[in-house]
């Protein structure tokens, strides 16, 4: 009885761990709030010319909105940099840009089309995203860099990948910076990673992340903290192949380090919701606000 006791108490955490993931699909399959693309205008073309208007959002259950009454334009080709202290809304406003939220007051302008009027599915096509947490799947390097490589493939139908050269695939890599530690693996392309790139560093991974976001070709790019977490030797790979990837796109990125960021065409920066500067690095530092006391204890 006492052994029966103990096999049972060994299980209860994994037994536990189970039944908190068959609730979490339960709340995606029995989640409301589901996109509806059905009928709306298809994306076949887009600039990158963003227009806030008086845009506002409230999660459920929270008093107070995340983004408050923000106007802002973003022209295409531009690089706007968004910082600010924890909870000022950075996130949100990425979240709105790919449109994982929508707006509970305002409206998002996609090159003057109303993005509530657009087929998101199509939208995305043209849209590519580098997270600090890079997400890759087991499998080959070659894999997880041609995931999504083809932006116009039509709904419901195989992803066709032959499109892309080997050329193209090897100027990607190579833009990306990951040319020579690919080079250095026993099967180059076709090495497995293991279940999210387990086999690679940090800066390996951030790396095939740009890769797959170069051969992608987007036009509209949302990089969120991709330097974070890095040494400052990967750190530097990074940002000399973040600088060819945000070449003639439509870039928002968020950044906590400002030394990163000081080069975008202009910098945003919010406090508890609301855009309260907006400049240039040096512009910014000149007027002595929030982004000049954050420079400061940067540099302490």
């Amino acid at each position: 009885l006492t052994n029966a006791v103990i096999q049972i108490l060994t299980v209860l955490p994994q037994m536990g761990t189970g039944f908190e993931s068959i609730r979490s699909v339960g709340e995606i399959l029995e989640c409301a709030d589901l996109e509806q693309n059905q009928g709306k205008q298809r994306v076949t073309s887009v600039r990158g010319d963003f227009c806030f208007d008086q845009v506002s959002f409230t999660y459920p259950d929270s008093l107070e909105p995340a983004i408050k009454t923000l106007s802002l334009r973003v022209c295409s080709g531009e690089t706007l940099a968004i910082v600010g202290p924890s909870g000022a809304g950075k996130s949100t406003l990425l979240s709105l840009v790919i449109g994982f939220v929508k707006p509970t007051q305002g409206e998002i302008f996609l090159d003057s089309q109303p993005m509530t009027t657009l087929d998101l599915r199509t939208y995305r096509q043209f849209l590519a995203v580098v997270t600090q947490e890079t997400v890759l799947f087991e499998g080959t390097i070659r894999d997880n860099i041609l995931y999504g490589a083809n932006p116009l493939v039509e709904f419901g139908q195989p992803s066709d990948q032959t499109h892309l050269t080997t050329q193209q695939l090897w100027q990607a890599i190579k833009d990306a910076n990951a040319l020579e530690f690919i080079e250095r693996l026993p099967d180059g392309l076709e090495t497995p990673i293991g279940e999210n790139g387990v086999k690679l560093s940090g800066g390996q991974r951030q790396r095939l992340a740009i890769a797959r976001a170069l051969i992608r070709n987007p036009r509209v790019l949302v990089l969120d903290e991709a330097t974070a977490s890095l040494d400052t030797a990967s750190e530097a790979l990074i940002q000399q192949a973040l600088q060819r990837l945000m070449r003639n796109r439509t870039t928002f990125v968020v950044a906590h380090r400002l030394s990163t960021i000081r080069n975008a065409d202009r910098i945003a920066v919010m406090r508890a919701g609301q855009l309260v500067e907006i400049g240039t690095h040096d512009e910014l530092l000149a007027n002595a606000d929030l982004y000049s006391k954050l420079h400061a204890l940067q540099r302490l």
